[in-house]
């Protein structure tokens, strides 16, 4: 019944659209279109792949899989759509798994938070398009079931599993490797003998050999243009710092609704008493503010959907929103890494949260998009964890931040 329930918001918007037959609007939309053109490319070519002759940043398997599974439906761009929609519904559906199952959550409170997911702006609006990120979610959070269920009983052929979805999810989207550090963190937080663990790292190895093969093979981390040179990539230091705080700022927004009021509470009473306390929460906020100061943010496009389009004053161009979300980010990051460490479970999703924010320094251009699912998972599955009790407050403010998601993606977007 729940992940009956979980296809709604889909099924909603499939019958909106008389079957998909018409576009759905949805944030950097405009897309679809280059992207249907290399599924096309790959059914004209099927069962091979299209390893060169497009410059997106997808990996070839992505397309490959749409292509493959919209087959039966006609090969189709109706198809395709559908195809991708199936895909976001089972990304929710590994969600609820790994809030129900893994993390010990109700079974009510994993439906909630999973559909606060299936209804966020930039996971909805990549879900009715032939787009690549949502396919590539799918393997993400697969990827992040399995290696929970390892730390609960550490067995090889779970982490397999994990590093199967590893290398699957990087061949769809390269930034993905960012799962080796979670992948790392719970092989050496779990009970194994040496040899237990040299498997481990054996199959980290297999698992990013395919991507390894296949940037050796186009020269770099984008496939070679239609006449065969390899397209260049500008990785300049200011884009990297301005995507890590940016995507600070994105953990901030979710870290407000999602984590325990009452974990809250004690940070601000343990800041009070306890000098390192507030210094190790002070610092990476005065770091950001600074980094701010600096005009590290620059000018932020309308990509970022709510906080850029608010008519608030601006400071060394940024939003004055931008100045309380990404010091508030900060330390909201900091504390939970400081406090997370009991568990191997806990580990685990502290160090996907760092990966993740980490890995968006590596992209030239930063989109919400690129952060937004994975931050509400990991955030998400850090409030359903907590050692802190869920009050009623707490689920009224996951509610408040499905609403604001709604709200925000009619006022962007319909």
């Amino acid at each position: 019944m729940h992940l009956a329930l979980l296809a709604l918001p889909f099924a909603a918007a499939v019958a909106w659209t008389h079957g998909l037959s018409r576009p759905f609007p949805g944030l950097q939309a405009g897309a679809e279109a280059l992207h249907w053109e290399v599924v096309r490319a790959v059914v004209e070519c099927w069962p091979l792949p299209a390893l060169s002759g497009y410059g997106t940043w997808s990996g070839p398997l992505v397309d490959w899989l749409i292509a493959t599974l919209s087959l039966p439906l006609g090969s189709s761009l109706v198809a395709a759509r559908l195809v991708v929609c199936g895909f976001s519904w089972a990304t929710c559906a590994v969600a609820y798994v790994i809030f129900r199952d893994r993390l010990g959550a109700r079974a009510t409170d994993a439906l909630g938070l999973a559909l606060l997911l299936a209804v966020s702006p930039f996971f909805l609006g990549q879900s009715l398009r032939v787009l690549t990120d949502n396919p590539a979610w799918f393997f993400v959070f697969l990827a992040l079931e399995r290696l929970l269920a390892y730390t609960s009983r550490p067995a090889l052929g779970r982490y397999a599993a994990y590093a199967a979805c590893v290398a699957a999810a990087s061949l769809m989207r390269h930034i993905s490797v960012w799962l080796l550090l979670p992948g790392l963190v719970a092989l050496f937080s779990t009970r194994g003998t040496r040899g237990h663990r040299l498997g481990g790292l054996g199959l980290l190895v297999a698992a990013v050999t395919p991507l390894a093969a296949l940037l050796a093979y186009w020269g770099g981390p984008l496939p070679p243009a239609p006449g065969g040179v390899s397209a260049g990539v500008t990785l300049a230091t200011d884009y990297r710092l301005r995507n890590l705080l940016l995507s600070v700022a994105v953990a901030g927004w979710y870290a407000l609704f999602l984590l325990p009021s009452s974990e809250m509470v004690v940070w601000w009473r343990r800041a009070r008493i306890d000098r390192r306390w507030t210094l190790a929460l002070a610092a990476p906020a005065a770091a950001a503010l600074l980094a701010l100061l600096a005009g590290a943010l620059g000018v932020v496009t309308s990509y970022l959907g709510l906080v850029s389009r608010l008519p608030l004053p601006l400071v060394k161009g940024a939003g004055l929103l931008w100045w309380i979300l990404v010091p508030a980010g900060a330390t909201a990051v900091t504390g939970l890494a400081l406090t997370r460490s009991a568990t191997p479970r806990d580990r685990v999703l502290v160090a996907a949260l760092l990966g993740v924010l980490v890995s968006a320094a590596a992209n030239p251009r930063w989109y919400q998009r690129y952060v937004d699912a994975p931050l509400l998972l990991l955030l998400a599955g850090l409030a359903v964890a907590a050692t802190a009790g869920l009050t009623r407050l707490d689920r009224e403010r996951w509610a408040l931040a499905a609403v604001a998601a709604a709200g925000a993606y009619v006022w962007l977007v319909l």
